[in-house]
């Protein structure tokens, strides 16, 4: 008797909490859910991510969302809270692709939807690994960046330009608002490279202008590029540059000081000093720092100076320090040599960190970003042999070293508590504090640097090896 009493009791408390679980665990019936996705065609590639997005809704809760690709062994739940009940979620998931697939592969993306009221839903998601994601590359011939265009010889601009991509041209536009550019030209065939060649004429007026030049690709999701260039219309030069690198060469590849900013203007009066590091340097002067054209200013066949492109060099005939001179109006120049005065930084290799100044010798290394080992405290400076600088065996004015860029670059060259120091600031200066303050930042590629700092002509060189 006591058995059969105890077996009710069981079998009631099994009843009442089993109806406890159901009343915690149970919703009332609802509709399905329903899912919106962005696009039912995904493109991929391997070892690349891309987004399943879709919005998705329940008249009463959703309870999951599970992701499959069972070829790519994706099987993803997301799970939703119940309390409160979730009634809208927009799905926004990354998968990159594994770097063993083949841009021809396809897979179907399955996603389940449940809510919770048990009811589930699928929708299918096509997969494709022949997604194609690079923009249509532009090359831009002229103006090149920073181009100055003298209005009192010409006020024509050429604008000339090849654009390039894989899944072939849609359009390209020239754009500029305040020279009233406004040219679109849709291209049909869908070539993968087509070369745009027009000339505009510039107002009397100077000014700084920015033509802008986009391009969009014919891929089934476009892809588009877009190049601004900045352009002087003046009627002066603002600057002009000493370049001794052979015509022709990129002198967009070095991170600062080629080509060489003046160091004194007056009117069009410009005045340089310079080190020819051989005998029978060859240079030219330039009137735009990131090309030979179109003002490269050279010696024609009767020995005169001329702004011509096709011009040969001049020549300076022996090795070591000139201060040269040059007019671009008048179309003259003169190069003088002389023998510096200022201070020499003597055995900076065997610098020596000291609290007593009295005791210590002078090093030179670098403070600043964007050059691997280096940050803004003058003791990394010293703790950092690699960043120190060494004296040129074959001028005493120059300091010497190898640097890892990382990116964007600021610098101040620096002993011990920034003494002695030189700020690195526009067009390659490297002023000796006290001196002119704001570091200025020049973008640069990731690699190996050679550096030199000449101190006589407090410019900087930092040039790709």
């Amino acid at each position: 008797m006591k058995k059969n009493v105890f077996l009710f009791f069981l079998a009631v408390f099994a009843v009442l909490f089993t109806g406890c679980q159901n009343n915690e665990s149970d919703f009332p019936s609802s509709d399905n859910p329903t899912v919106v996705v962005s696009t039912k065609e995904i493109y991929g590639a391997p070892s690349r991510k891309f987004e399943i997005k879709a919005a998705l809704a329940d008249d009463l809760g959703l309870k999951s969302v599970r992701i499959q690709i069972p070829e790519l062994s994706l099987d993803k739940v997301i799970a939703f809270a119940t309390d409160p009940l979730l009634k809208s979620y927009d799905l926004s998931y990354f998968f990159e692709v594994p770097s063993n697939r083949g841009t021809s592969e396809a897979f179907k993306i399955k996603l389940t939807i449940t809510d919770v009221s048990g009811n589930a839903i699928d929708e299918d998601i096509n997969l494709r690994l022949d997604g194609e994601f690079t923009a249509p590359s532009i090359t831009m011939i002229t103006p090149k960046e920073g181009a100055v265009i003298l209005l009192s010889t010409s006020n024509q601009m050429p604008v000339n330009f090849v654009v390039n991509d894989d899944s072939g041209i849609d359009y390209i536009q020239i754009q500029c608002a305040a020279l009233g550019i406004d040219e679109t030209v849709q291209l049909t065939g869908s070539p993968q490279s087509y070369t745009f060649n027009k000339t505009y004429t510039l107002p009397v007026t100077a000014d700084n202008y920015v033509l802008t030049i986009t391009a969009k690709d014919k891929f089934v999701i476009p892809n588009t590029g877009t190049l601004n260039v900045n352009v002087v219309a003046t009627n002066e030069y603002p600057a002009i540059y000493l370049c001794d690198q052979p015509k022709g060469t990129n002198l967009t590849t070095d991170a600062v000081g080629v080509p060489m900013y003046f160091h004194d203007k007056n009117g069009q009066d410009f005045e340089f000093k310079y080190y020819a590091d051989k005998d029978n340097k060859e240079i030219y002067f330039l009137g735009q720092e990131s090309d030979f054209a179109p003002h490269c200013f050279g010696l024609n066949t009767s020995g005169e100076l001329v702004d011509d492109v096709a011009s040969t060099p001049i020549i300076l005939p022996t090795k070591g320090y000139y201060v040269i001179k040059v007019n671009p109006n008048t179309l003259k120049y003169t190069a003088t040599k002389y023998t510096p005065s200022s201070k020499v930084w003597t055995d900076v290799a065997n610098g020596l960190w000291h609290d007593e100044e009295v005791k210590r010798k002078p090093f030179v290394s670098v403070c600043g970003s964007g050059i691997q080992g280096a940050d803004w405290d003058t003791w990394t400076a010293w703790v950092q042999t690699g960043l120190h600088l060494a004296n040129n065996p074959n001028n005493p004015y120059q300091l010497v070293g190898e640097y890892t860029l990382t990116g964007q670059m600021e610098a101040t060259f620096t002993g011990q508590w920034w003494s002695p120091s030189w700020r690195l600031i526009k067009n390659g200066v490297a002023t000796m504090s006290p001196g002119e303050n704001g570091n200025a930042k020049y973008p640069a590629a990731p690699g190996v640097y050679k550096v030199v700092l000449d101190t006589e002509l407090e410019r900087l060189f930092v040039t790709k090896k």
